[in-house]
């Protein structure tokens, strides 16, 4: 018996041995293999839940659906937060931080082609370049930070974010080293008021400053972080997973005026530059504080859409559009009186003819995507304008990116 039962112990161990030595191929493997597994979630790729908002001064205090809760919550040392959490009672981003009607930059990289630099951005310092990991079973774009580095959105004018905004990130963590990312609010009008907001495997550092720490509640295993940031006329609020770690109710830099407003973001990543544990960000939005879906439809007569996308060459929608595409749902099923015509638009790259094609279809997708979600098929149309009608003519990757768009217009 003894024989037997030692028998078994040393196959269970090589066993463990064998599993742990499957777990490091994984990660050797590169970001070519499936890191599925370790991502708990996708922000880009969470389809949008019905939620009721009231506004708390910079973030929406949010009363859930019985899916997810955001609320406040009072504290040991009396001191309130805002947590969010699912029906299992975890702690998980808000979502609809960010509103699709009010986002003036969405970018989650996976139109980028891999080894280029991402068209959307404009280095500042390092190196970086477009890349592709697999997760939840299919591919997923990333930006790689193969040294440490800086970047920025590209605007014509970095004068976009003012008085009153969000931000939204989400980065990976290979807990090695002292890895981090840093959201650098800049106000190019007063360097003094620039201000950074520093995301580690575990918290926040607000200010740049190690002493302000503010940790996650308890430990996070290796993966994807999402951090949201609020920003509302000197109010600065960030959550870190979903749970409100930063909230600073008068901003200032250790003098009496506050900061009241930002110029522009800049985006920086301290990377290992190994190859293996390269720093990875795979989305990033920014929106202003202003009208919801609704109001903003009324008020324009069309949303534009960027953040609405296909698989290349085709009128397949990704998966990251289903979030966008469920608020337009829950937008046309609020207001019953609504109809809209669905625009597609395309860039300038091939035939005209191909380009109308594709631009008709994906329009036909669009619709077929909302009928799907209850929406009366009397009340949808669509037309295809291919690339006659851009939206920016100077030929960068940038402005094709702005002219492939899809339009909801309020059919009068």
């Amino acid at each position: 018996m003894n024989q037997i039962k030692s028998h078994k112990m040393k196959t269970v161990k090589v066993l463990k041995r064998l599993a742990l030595i499957c777990l490091l191929f994984v990660f050797a493997s590169g970001f070519g293999q499936d890191i599925g597994g370790i991502v708990k979630r996708k922000v880009k790729k969470k389809a949008n839940t019905e939620i009721e908002k009231t506004v708390d001064k910079g973030l929406d205090v949010v009363v859930g659906n019985g899916e997810t809760t955001t609320k406040e919550e009072k504290q040991e040392d009396g001191t309130i937060i805002v947590v969010t959490r699912d029906a299992a009672g975890k702690n998980i981003p808000v979502p609809n931080f960010i509103d699709p009607g009010t986002a003036i930059f969405i970018d989650d990289f996976n139109t980028e082609k891999p080894s280029e630099f991402p068209s959307r951005w404009t280095q500042l310092s390092g190196t970086m370049q477009n890349s592709q990991v697999v997760a939840l079973g299919q591919k997923e774009g990333v930006v790689q930070f193969i040294t440490s580095s800086r970047m920025k959105p590209t605007f014509k004018n970095d004068n976009y974010l003012g008085d009153s905004f969000k931000i939204e990130i989400q980065c990976y963590f290979h807990k090695k080293g002292n890895e981090s990312y840093t959201l650098n609010l800049q106000n190019k009008d007063n360097p003094y008021h620039n201000y950074q907001i520093t995301i580690r495997g575990d918290g926040i550092v607000p200010a740049g400053t190690s002493s302000q720490y503010a940790r996650f509640p308890y430990k996070l295993p290796v993966g994807w972080r999402t951090v949201q940031l609020s920003f509302n006329k000197g109010v600065l609020k960030v959550l870190y997973e979903g749970y409100q770690l930063i909230n600073i109710p008068k901003l200032n830099k250790g003098e009496d005026k506050i900061i009241t407003e930002f110029t522009h973001l800049e985006l920086s990543a301290l990377s290992h530059g190994s190859g293996e544990f390269d720093s990875m960000v795979n989305h990033v939005a920014i929106a202003h504080h202003g009208l919801p879906l609704y109001k903003k439809l009324i008020a324009d007569g069309r949303l534009v859409m960027n953040n609405v996308n296909f698989e290349v060459n085709s009128y397949t929608l990704t998966s990251n559009s289903h979030g966008v595409l469920d608020g337009i749902a829950t937008m046309l099923t609020e207001h019953p009186e609504i109809s809209i015509n669905v625009h597609g638009h395309t860039d300038s790259d091939g035939t005209d003819e191909s380009n109308q094609t594709l631009s008709e279809n994906r329009a036909k997708s669009v619709v077929k995507y909302l009928t799907g979600k209850g929406i009366a098929a009397s009340r949808l149309s669509s037309s295809g304008y291919g690339e006659k009608m851009p939206v920016d003519n100077s030929g960068t990757e940038m402005a094709k990116a702005k002219n492939r768009r899809v339009e909801f217009v309020l059919q009068k």
